[in-house]
């Protein structure tokens, strides 16, 4: 499957730097309080990176028959599955220090089926931030089925009818960080759809345009810094919270993934960078249980520190514990399911993991 795509090693970092901006998010209050910032908007951008990895690696074996839309659909469950399986052990035990044992019955055959649950506490209770992944997938059917034949206008105008639509639940909810609460799950396919259709935008742009990239560890370094700075942006900082976040994800969210697909990284940095990428998802979807757990644990008496020092205690075992799980579970048990799939798999780079 020759299809000429390319490897955007930057992509890599800022999908490994959002991780961890929605890690921090999640806390629990474990790291002690946290003042509110706009670090959900995380979500929005492993949207966009979705939009462009997936259009870049699979768009044109799609169009060429060279792929099913069913088989494209299984890579992408060998890609966000296991680790997910994985992150269930965790959740189980900490919903059932909360509520008990009963109703993990019901609870998890939806987990286990990625099938959203009507309850108070999210449509994925047993793993908070695997909502996403719910409309990741969505988003990936949609792709192989219906986007991948619809011309740039036609995509962007889908993305940006899509943003109204988040708007206007923003506007209710009071900013973008909505899709997982009662009441919001509908906006959760706005949501992914702008964003991930805006990534198809940016993909084929590039791809049209074709340009030179250039050797740009500092650029690199200066977008994923762009990306820190505008995540951990004050809750308080701006009047007209729903537009700001339009703006962030319509504006300077493609201008800071159209700057790195145009460069490319070497030596040290190069090597940090994959590995950001590597850990993007193990951190995303085991941290939630993690801190979950933690957050039971001290409803049910256990004397817990809660400060800063005894958090990054924390952080530091969730990068320690999320590698172990690429190099030991993940990567292997996905380089397995695929060889059973396909005995003999073509040579494709790396995927999307958000």
């Amino acid at each position: 499957m020759n299809t000429g795509k390319q490897f955007f090693t930057a992509l890599e970092a800022l999908r490994g730097i959002a991780a961890i901006m929605v890690m921090f998010l999640h806390t629990g209050g474990t790291l002690g309080p946290l003042p509110a910032n706009i670090s959900y908007l995380g979500v929005d951008f492993f949207f966009l990176l979705s939009g462009v990895v997936l259009a870049n690696s699979y768009e044109k074996p799609l169009l060429a028959g060279e792929i099913s839309p069913a088989g494209f659909l299984l890579q992408r469950i060998i890609r966000l599955y296991p680790l997910y399986l994985l992150s269930l052990p965790i959740g189980l035990l900490s919903y059932a220090l909360q509520f008990g044992l009963e109703p993990l019955a019901g609870l998890l055959p939806r987990a286990l089926l990625f099938i959203p649950n009507p309850n108070p506490e999210g449509p994925f209770p047993l793993n908070g931030p695997s909502w996403s992944l719910f409309f990741e997938l969505w988003a990936g059917l949609l792709f192989a089925l219906v986007l991948i034949r619809l011309s740039f206008r036609t995509v962007l105008t889908i993305a940006l009818g899509a943003a109204c639509i988040t708007t206007y639940g923003a506007s209710i909810g009071g900013n973008f960080d909505i899709g997982h609460q009662p009441g919001y799950l509908g906006f959760g396919f706005s949501r992914v759809l702008f964003s991930f259709s805006l990534g198809i935008c940016l993909c084929r742009l590039h791809n049209v345009g074709k340009p030179t990239a250039a050797n740009g560890n500092m650029t690199g370094l200066l977008v994923c810094g762009c990306l820190i700075l505008i995540t951990n942006i004050p809750a308080s900082a701006f009047l007209g919270f729903p537009y700001f976040d339009l703006f962030i994800c319509l504006v300077i969210f493609p201008a800071i993934v159209w700057v790195a697909m145009r460069t490319t990284q070497t030596g040290f940095i190069e090597m940090i960078f994959r590995w950001l990428g590597r850990l993007s998802y193990p951190i995303y979807i085991l941290h939630g249980p993690i801190f979950s757990l933690l957050d039971s644990l001290r409803r049910r008496g256990f004397d817990l520190p809660a400060s800063p020092a005894a958090g990054m205690v924390v952080v530091m075992a969730i990068f320690i514990v999320a590698g172990i799980a690429t190099v030991c579970f993940d990567e292997p048990v996905r380089k397995k399911l695929k060889m059973m799939v396909s005995p003999n798999p073509p040579s494709t780079a790396p995927q999307s993991a958000a």
